[in-house]
């Protein structure tokens, strides 16, 4: 992983611990004085109500905050993770507390109307069924979208492919997975597909081995050795990457006009290299040789 991918994450993960002593010294302040002024702020006019739901809200969002924090730390320090570096674990626990913000806020809210959530439940269990009847392709998101996240059988950076897309994953949120393809297209698949779908993990294979297919006519296919010299030099910038003798020029089909071949080689597996960058130079390069073939 390279510096400029880190950085922009290590800022952004100041950011959050900057908002959140900033957010504590706030709330903190709001809840001091509630506590302690509570009297004359309704006298000052403020209901008694709107105090209640206040506190309710400051306290719950303090400790949801502090403990997600403490356990991003205490998992960061026990894996000894790089703050700049992103975790499925941490994305699921992310996920949980802004679930369980958006719990505490309608309470707040329901709390600042002098509504009973437990009576409100009750009452309207009917009504909760049938929005949860309504609602169930996308709670069955959210917990494919969990599962998926804890599992780290899929991570973001790995480079995978579910049915016909290809690609790297750059977020995974609880509706959908986000996958960019080789042509720089964000595409979204909904957790449910990837949960029920076949997947493959091009990171995770014990073995990064790249390869591509492309034609040559016949004529120019005759001395296939020359060929493939001809792109192991090429490739000779990204070379600290690729194992030596892993480099192979197979022939898959002789056609009547053209003969297929299949480039294949083997990466180190930490190397920091993009398959997707060092296939696309290889071909590059494949064509420059059949155009220079050609002119000779």
């Amino acid at each position: 992983m390279n510096r400029k991918s880190i950085t922009p994450t290590i800022n952004l993960e100041r950011k959050k611990r900057i908002w959140f002593l900033v957010k504590a010294v706030i709330f903190i302040g709001a809840l001091f004085a509630i506590d302690n002024f509570k009297n004359q702020l309704i006298d000052f006019g403020i209901e008694e109500q709107y105090l209640k739901a206040l506190r309710f809200y400051l306290y719950a969002d303090l400790w949801i905050s502090f403990i997600r924090l403490g356990v991003v730390f205490y998992y960061q320090q026990k894996h000894k993770i790089s703050k700049g570096v992103k975790s499925n674990f941490i994305l699921g626990i992310n996920h949980i507390a802004n679930i369980i913000h958006t719990f505490v806020l309608i309470g707040a809210i329901l709390l600042l109307f002098k509504i009973d959530p437990i009576n409100l439940i009750t009452s309207l269990s009917i009504v909760a069924a049938a929005i949860a009847i309504l609602s169930k392709d996308y709670i069955a998101n959210m917990i494919n979208g969990m599962l998926i996240i804890f599992s780290e059988e899929v991570m973001i950076g790995d480079e995978i492919k579910i049915g016909e897309v290809k690609g790297k994953v750059t977020d995974i949120t609880l509706v959908n997975m986000h996958i960019v393809n080789d042509d720089e297209d964000l595409i979204y698949i909904p957790n449910s597909m990837v949960f029920t779908s076949q997947i493959f993990n091009y990171t995770k294979r014990a073995i990064r081995k790249v390869s591509f297919d492309f034609d040559l006519k016949n004529e120019l296919a005759t001395d296939v050795a020359a060929v493939e010299k001809h792109i192991i030099e090429v490739l000779g910038e990204y070379h600290q990457y690729i194992k030596n003798d892993s480099y192979v020029l197979r022939i898959i089909k002789i056609n009547e006009n053209f003969t297929s071949l299949k480039f294949q080689f083997v990466l180190h597996r930490h190397s920091e290299v993009r398959e997707k960058d060092i296939r696309k130079a290889a071909l590059r390069h494949v064509l420059k040789y059949i155009g220079d073939a050609k002119q000779k």
